[in-house]
Parts: structure tokens; C-alpha cells; sequence
């Protein structure tokens, strides 16, 4: 006969075993409803362009719809607090520029309202461009030697736009800043249609925006490329140089990756990334996205994992000789 202790101890185990097929059970049917996916950025801009591609085609794909909800302020990191914080059953993700979860943790510290590396879980980078330095036409430079001159012999004369404090707009600037040991304004807005507004208006001189945002302005006379800030020239328009090739190791890019909460189960992650991958291995979806000036990608798990946790490390030591105020 069982005593009380062991009785005890059998029925606990076998709840957990309940328990645990039915979490595996449900995470094999995920999804059984709509699921969120949060872009912690305003509605048009490229993050939430390709947070919509991927979600209409996981929509497609799985049978339930993937709504998008966008939850911006604070260079993203009220989105993203939004999905850490929410419960890990896959039915709330989101879709972010990876360098909110290696910067802005540099940034905002004890008031980001989550942490980047416990609370949340990279599942799949699904997309990729360069930014690039665009001018107002008015500016004098046409080259990179002579932009970062001009940036030199013009101090607390010149201002930038970035969609906040911490974006890839923001600190692709403040690299160029740390080179030169120029002095510009940072004015940052809430989204990267302000920015070009103000751009074209005057009112700003420079921005290093996503490719995908400042490229339509070059075409169409608005603007004037400076350089992409890729190490190697961009494919879409090989004839606009590299920053780097002036300025060695200078690289800003854009990514668009799909997060999860931390403790979601193993078999949705997985799931979800299989899915990604072979989204973006489409020939339709390669074209809509190289139609936006965009490059499909797939990195997942391990790889993905690393590469975050190493530009954790490498944005570190750049954000504090920033020296950026705490928010």
C-alpha cells in the first residue's frame, strides 16, 4: 500500500504528465485562433510592411489569421514589452528590427520594461537592407570624403532625423559622429514618413534611413545618396557606395525578425520558423519583398541566437560613447 508521501508524489507526477501532453498536444495543433503579431512601430513603415507580407502568407498557410497590431513609442520597446509580457502560448508575437534587442537594452537598462536577453525568444530573421545616407540636395557634399567634411566644418549647424532614440536611423548616425568628432542635432520623429517630410521641407539635413525608405527619394530628385551603410555596396543599386569603403568595419543594417515571449513552448517555435523559412523561400514573396528594396532571408534558432547575443555585445561600448540619455 502507498503511504501518504508516496501517494503524494505519484499523483503529482502524473499531473505534470498531464499537464505536459496537453501542452504538447496543443502546441501541435497551434493555431486554433487568431494570433497577434505586434509591430512596435507605426503603420507604413518597413517593419510593419514586412510584418504584413509574413503574416498574410502565415494567415494562408496555417488557417487562422495573423492580425497585425501596431504599439509604437519609445524606439520600439513598448511592443515589444507588450509581447515579453504577454502569455507564451503562441498566440502573441511580434515582428521587430533586430537592433531593438541589442541596443535599445544598451539605452533605456532598468526601464525597458522587459529583458531582451531572458524574455524573449528570436525565432526567425526574415528580411534584410542596408540604411543609407541620403541629404538634402541643398548640401554641398556628393561623396562620402566630402560628407564627412562638411560634417566636420560645420558644427552645431546641421540636424538628422532617426524614428527615435536607439533606432538603426539613430545610431548609424552616431557612428558617423564618433568618426568625425562632428556636432549634429539629432531630432527624432515617430516614424520614417516624418522624417523624409521634413527632409524634402529643409527643416532637417541628412538622414541614414532604411534603403527601402530613402532609395524612392533619390529616384525621384528629392534627395541626394550619400552611401549605404552595408560593408559592401547593395545589390539593388551597386553605384551608390559602401560607407565603409571610406570609413572600415562602419556597418548599420536593417533586419526584420520574428519574436516569440521566452517560454513559449518548443514545438510553436519550432513550427513557426519552419513555416518562415519556407515563406521566404517563395519566388513570389522574394519578388514582393526585392519589390520594396528588401532581401529575403532565413536564419533561425542557434545561428540566429548567436548573432543577436554578438551585436548585443558589439553595440554595447558604441551606445555608451554615445553617451545617450536615459529616456
Amino acid at each position: 500500500m502507498l503511504n501518504v508521501r508516496t501517494a503524494a508524489a505519484v499523483l503529482l507526477a502524473t499531473l505534470a504528465g498531464l499537464a505536459s501532453g496537453s501542452v504538447s498536444a496543443a502546441a501541435q495543433q497551434w493555431p486554433t485562433k487568431p494570433v497577434t503579431v505586434i509591430v512596435p512601430f507605426a503603420a507604413g513603415g518597413n517593419v510593419d510592411a514586412a510584418a504584413r507580407l509574413f503574416s498574410e502568407r502565415l494567415s494562408q498557410r496555417l488557417g487562422q489569421q495573423f492580425v497585425i497590431e501596431n504599439k509604437s513609442g519609445a524606439g520600439g520597446s513598448i511592443g515589444i514589452a507588450a509581447m515579453a509580457n504577454a502569455k507564451p502560448d503562441g498566440y502573441t508575437l511580434a515582428v521587430v528590427s533586430a537592433g531593438t534587442l541589442f541596443i535599445l537594452p544598451h539605452i533605456y537598462k532598468e526601464k525597458l520594461g522587459y529583458n531582451s536577453q531572458k524574455d524573449i525568444l528570436p525565432i526567425a530573421m526574415v528580411a534584410y537592407q542596408p540604411n543609407m545616407v541620403i541629404v538634402d540636395p541643398k548640401v554641398p557634399a556628393k561623396t562620402v570624403p566630402e560628407f564627412l567634411a562638411y560634417l566636420k566644418n560645420n558644427p552645431d549647424k546641421l540636424s538628422y532625423g532617426s524614428s527615435g532614440i536607439g533606432t538603426s536611423q539613430h545610431l548609424c548616425m552616431e557612428l558617423i559622429v564618433q568618426h568625425t568628432g562632428a556636432k549634429i542635432a539629432h531630432v527624432p520623429y515617430r516614424a520614417s514618413n516624418q522624417i523624409i517630410q521634413d527632409l524634402i521641407g529643409g527643416q532637417i539635413q541628412m538622414t541614414c534611413d532604411q534603403f527601402s525608405t530613402a532609395y524612392p527619394q533619390v529616384q525621384g530628385g528629392k534627395a541626394r545618396a550619400i552611401a549605404v551603410s552595408s560593408l559592401e555596396r547593395y545589390s539593388v543599386d551597386p553605384s551608390i557606395p559602401a560607407l565603409a569603403e571610406t570609413v572600415p568595419g562602419l556597418e548599420v543594417t536593417w533586419t526584420a525578425v520574428f519574436v516569440a515571449p521566452s517560454k513559449v513552448p518548443p514545438e510553436i517555435a519550432g513550427k513557426l520558423a519552419a513555416e518562415l523559412r519556407e515563406i521566404a523561400k517563395d519566388p513570389a514573396m522574394i519578388e514582393k519583398l526585392k519589390g520594396l528594396g528588401v532581401t529575403p532571408m532565413s536564419v533561425t534558432g542557434p545561428e540566429l541566437q548567436k548573432m543577436i547575443a554578438s551585436d548585443y555585445d558589439k553595440w554595447k561600448p558604441i551606445v555608451e560613447r554615445a553617451k545617450i540619455p536615459q529616456p
